[in-house]
Protein backbone atom coordinates (compact mmCIF):
# COMPACT_ATOMS: atom_id res chain seq x y z
CA UNK A 1 0.00 0.00 0.00
CA UNK A 2 1.42 3.35 -1.02
CA UNK A 3 2.13 5.33 2.13
CA UNK A 4 4.21 8.51 2.91
CA UNK A 5 3.65 7.08 6.30
CA UNK A 6 6.57 4.92 7.91
CA UNK A 7 6.00 1.92 9.87
CA UNK A 8 8.47 -0.13 11.63
CA UNK A 9 6.04 -3.03 12.55
CA UNK A 10 6.65 -6.36 13.31
CA UNK A 11 3.78 -8.65 12.73
CA UNK A 12 4.37 -11.30 15.13
CA UNK A 13 4.61 -8.93 18.40
CA UNK A 14 2.24 -6.19 17.21
CA UNK A 15 4.37 -3.56 17.90
CA UNK A 16 3.09 -0.72 15.39
CA UNK A 17 5.68 2.58 15.44
CA UNK A 18 4.30 5.19 13.27
CA UNK A 19 6.53 8.05 11.96
CA UNK A 20 5.98 11.25 9.49
CA UNK A 21 2.33 12.00 7.74
CA UNK A 22 0.01 9.63 6.72
CA UNK A 23 -0.74 9.92 2.60
CA UNK A 24 -3.84 11.34 3.23
CA UNK A 25 -2.42 14.47 5.26
CA UNK A 26 -0.04 14.72 3.12
CA UNK A 27 -2.12 15.13 -0.14
CA UNK A 28 -4.31 17.01 2.03
CA UNK A 29 -1.59 19.33 2.58
CA UNK A 30 -0.79 19.60 -0.76
CA UNK A 31 -4.25 20.52 -2.12
CA UNK A 32 -4.59 23.31 0.23
CA UNK A 33 -1.49 24.77 -0.22
CA UNK A 34 -2.33 24.88 -4.40
CA UNK A 35 -5.74 26.28 -3.33
CA UNK A 36 -4.38 29.24 -1.43
CA UNK A 37 -1.36 29.85 -3.13
CA UNK A 38 -3.73 30.06 -6.54
CA UNK A 39 -6.04 32.36 -4.70
CA UNK A 40 -2.43 34.60 -3.81
CA UNK A 41 -1.37 34.42 -7.34
CA UNK A 42 -4.63 35.58 -8.41
CA UNK A 43 -5.13 38.37 -6.37
CA UNK A 44 -1.66 39.51 -6.23
CA UNK A 45 -1.97 39.78 -10.45
CA UNK A 46 -5.18 41.23 -10.47
CA UNK A 47 -4.96 43.72 -7.87
CA UNK A 48 -1.38 45.08 -7.49
CA UNK A 49 0.74 44.05 -10.47
CA UNK A 50 -1.36 43.65 -13.26
CA UNK A 51 0.20 46.68 -14.86
CA UNK A 52 3.50 46.26 -13.64
CA UNK A 53 4.04 42.67 -15.81
CA UNK A 54 4.77 42.36 -18.90
CA UNK A 55 1.59 40.76 -21.16
CA UNK A 56 3.51 36.78 -21.22
CA UNK A 57 4.29 36.60 -17.54
CA UNK A 58 0.74 38.28 -16.92
CA UNK A 59 -0.69 35.22 -18.84
CA UNK A 60 1.46 32.49 -17.60
CA UNK A 61 0.34 33.81 -13.82
CA UNK A 62 -3.13 33.42 -15.18
CA UNK A 63 -2.93 30.05 -16.57
CA UNK A 64 -1.02 28.78 -13.39
CA UNK A 65 -4.12 30.22 -11.05
CA UNK A 66 -7.01 29.98 -13.47
CA UNK A 67 -5.60 25.90 -14.04
CA UNK A 68 -2.69 24.18 -13.09
CA UNK A 69 -3.39 25.00 -9.01
CA UNK A 70 -6.77 24.48 -9.23
CA UNK A 71 -6.06 20.98 -10.84
CA UNK A 72 -3.74 20.30 -8.43
CA UNK A 73 -5.77 21.04 -5.51
CA UNK A 74 -9.32 19.23 -7.42
CA UNK A 75 -6.68 15.71 -7.91
CA UNK A 76 -5.68 16.36 -4.27
CA UNK A 77 -9.32 16.22 -3.00
CA UNK A 78 -10.04 12.94 -5.23
CA UNK A 79 -6.98 11.66 -3.73
CA UNK A 80 -7.74 12.79 -0.57
CA UNK A 81 -11.35 10.80 -0.67
CA UNK A 82 -10.24 7.72 -1.53
CA UNK A 83 -7.26 7.84 1.47
CA UNK A 84 -10.12 8.27 3.80
CA UNK A 85 -12.06 5.39 2.39
CA UNK A 86 -9.35 3.02 3.58
CA UNK A 87 -9.80 4.30 7.04
CA UNK A 88 -12.22 2.02 9.88
CA UNK A 89 -13.82 5.27 10.05
CA UNK A 90 -14.70 5.67 6.43
CA UNK A 91 -16.55 1.72 6.58
CA UNK A 92 -18.03 2.45 10.01
CA UNK A 93 -20.13 5.33 8.24
CA UNK A 94 -22.15 2.97 6.90
CA UNK A 95 -24.71 1.49 9.02
CA UNK A 96 -25.17 -1.87 6.79
CA UNK A 97 -21.12 -2.50 8.58
CA UNK A 98 -22.42 -2.13 11.93
CA UNK A 99 -21.82 -5.59 12.94
CA UNK A 100 -18.68 -6.44 10.98
CA UNK A 101 -17.20 -3.06 12.55
CA UNK A 102 -18.17 -3.84 16.00
CA UNK A 103 -17.16 -6.97 16.24
CA UNK A 104 -13.92 -6.48 15.35
CA UNK A 105 -13.61 -3.91 17.81
CA UNK A 106 -15.19 -6.51 20.52
CA UNK A 107 -12.83 -7.50 22.79
CA UNK A 108 -13.96 -10.85 23.55
CA UNK A 109 -14.87 -11.63 20.01
CA UNK A 110 -12.95 -14.68 18.83
CA UNK A 111 -13.82 -13.79 14.92
CA UNK A 112 -10.58 -13.43 12.21
CA UNK A 113 -11.14 -9.45 12.25
CA UNK A 114 -11.39 -9.03 16.17
CA UNK A 115 -8.44 -10.91 16.43
CA UNK A 116 -6.46 -9.12 14.37
CA UNK A 117 -7.84 -5.47 15.61
CA UNK A 118 -7.31 -6.88 19.85
CA UNK A 119 -3.69 -7.76 19.08
CA UNK A 120 -2.38 -5.13 16.75
CA UNK A 121 -1.39 -7.24 14.36
CA UNK A 122 -2.72 -4.38 12.06
CA UNK A 123 -1.36 -1.21 12.79
CA UNK A 124 -3.41 1.23 10.59
CA UNK A 125 -6.71 0.94 8.21
CA UNK A 126 -7.56 -2.41 9.55
CA UNK A 127 -10.28 -3.26 7.37
CA UNK A 128 -8.62 -2.29 4.21
CA UNK A 129 -5.61 -4.08 4.68
CA UNK A 130 -7.57 -7.28 4.54
CA UNK A 131 -9.86 -6.09 1.93
CA UNK A 132 -7.55 -4.20 -0.22
CA UNK A 133 -8.82 -6.03 -3.75
CA UNK A 134 -12.42 -4.42 -3.16
CA UNK A 135 -13.86 -1.06 -4.10
CA UNK A 136 -11.97 1.94 -5.29
CA UNK A 137 -8.67 1.03 -5.21
CA UNK A 138 -9.30 -2.84 -5.87
CA UNK A 139 -9.64 -4.49 -9.39
CA UNK A 140 -12.30 -4.13 -12.07
CA UNK A 141 -14.25 -6.44 -11.02
CA UNK A 142 -13.93 -5.32 -7.27
CA UNK A 143 -14.87 -1.83 -8.78
CA UNK A 144 -18.16 -3.28 -10.19
CA UNK A 145 -19.17 -5.14 -7.37
CA UNK A 146 -18.43 -1.64 -4.82
CA UNK A 147 -20.79 0.07 -7.26
CA UNK A 148 -23.72 -2.46 -7.06
CA UNK A 149 -23.31 -2.31 -3.05
CA UNK A 150 -23.34 1.52 -2.91
CA UNK A 151 -26.53 1.14 -5.35
CA UNK A 152 -27.72 -1.05 -3.25
CA UNK A 153 -27.16 0.79 0.20
CA UNK A 154 -28.58 4.18 -1.03
CA UNK A 155 -32.03 2.96 -2.91
CA UNK A 156 -32.34 0.32 0.82
CA UNK A 157 -33.11 -2.40 -1.76
CA UNK A 158 -29.90 -5.02 0.01
CA UNK A 159 -31.38 -7.85 1.43
CA UNK A 160 -30.89 -9.51 5.35
CA UNK A 161 -28.42 -11.23 6.48
CA UNK A 162 -25.51 -10.05 4.04
CA UNK A 163 -23.71 -12.91 2.32
CA UNK A 164 -20.46 -12.57 1.12
CA UNK A 165 -20.03 -13.47 -2.63
CA UNK A 166 -17.29 -15.56 -3.94
CA UNK A 167 -13.91 -16.76 -2.16
CA UNK A 168 -11.79 -14.46 -0.09
CA UNK A 169 -7.97 -14.42 -1.77
CA UNK A 170 -5.63 -16.01 0.18
CA UNK A 171 -3.13 -13.75 -1.03
CA UNK A 172 -4.55 -10.92 1.19
CA UNK A 173 -3.51 -13.25 4.07
CA UNK A 174 -0.38 -14.50 2.82
CA UNK A 175 0.74 -10.74 1.93
CA UNK A 176 1.14 -10.24 5.57
CA UNK A 177 1.75 -14.12 7.03
CA UNK A 178 3.88 -15.75 4.57
CA UNK A 179 7.28 -14.17 5.62
CA UNK A 180 6.97 -14.83 9.35
CA UNK A 181 8.62 -17.12 11.53
CA UNK A 182 5.49 -18.52 12.96
CA UNK A 183 3.40 -18.98 9.70
CA UNK A 184 6.74 -20.90 8.56
CA UNK A 185 6.99 -23.21 12.02
CA UNK A 186 3.57 -24.58 11.54
CA UNK A 187 4.19 -27.88 9.11
CA UNK A 188 0.76 -27.50 7.20
CA UNK A 189 1.59 -24.29 5.88
CA UNK A 190 4.60 -25.78 4.09
CA UNK A 191 2.56 -28.90 3.09
CA UNK A 192 -0.45 -26.77 1.96
CA UNK A 193 1.45 -24.05 0.41
CA UNK A 194 0.67 -24.38 -3.40
CA UNK A 195 -3.20 -25.24 -2.51
CA UNK A 196 -2.89 -21.68 -0.40
CA UNK A 197 -1.73 -20.05 -3.27
CA UNK A 198 -3.70 -20.83 -5.58
CA UNK A 199 -6.89 -20.73 -3.18
CA UNK A 200 -7.78 -24.41 -3.96
CA UNK A 201 -7.77 -24.18 0.33
CA UNK A 202 -8.96 -21.26 2.26
CA UNK A 203 -7.33 -19.60 5.25
CA UNK A 204 -10.85 -19.28 6.61
CA UNK A 205 -11.15 -23.25 6.43
CA UNK A 206 -8.40 -23.75 9.51
CA UNK A 207 -8.42 -20.41 11.03
CA UNK A 208 -12.21 -19.54 11.45
CA UNK A 209 -14.37 -16.99 10.25
CA UNK A 210 -13.46 -13.41 9.62
CA UNK A 211 -16.50 -11.86 11.02
CA UNK A 212 -19.68 -13.49 12.42
CA UNK A 213 -22.15 -15.37 10.60
CA UNK A 214 -24.80 -14.39 9.57
CA UNK A 215 -26.64 -15.73 12.85
CA UNK A 216 -24.82 -13.91 14.94
CA UNK A 217 -25.52 -10.56 14.04
CA UNK A 218 -28.13 -8.25 14.63
CA UNK A 219 -29.93 -6.17 11.85
CA UNK A 220 -28.99 -2.87 11.21
CA UNK A 221 -32.78 -1.95 10.32
CA UNK A 222 -33.69 -3.12 13.69
CA UNK A 223 -31.99 -0.44 15.26
CA UNK A 224 -32.71 2.29 12.89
Amino acid sequence: MPHVMLFAFDLERGLPAQQGLSAAEWIRGVGITAALVAILTLLLVELLYRHRLRRETYNWLLLLGLLVLPAIALMSTATTVFEETKTVGSCASCHVMDPFVNDMKNPTSASLAARHYRNKWIADHQCYSCHTTYGAHGTLAAKRDGFRHWLLYVTETWTEPIQYSGTYPNSNCLACHANTRKFAAVRSHGVLAPDLASDRVSCVTCHGPPHPVPSERQSPRANR
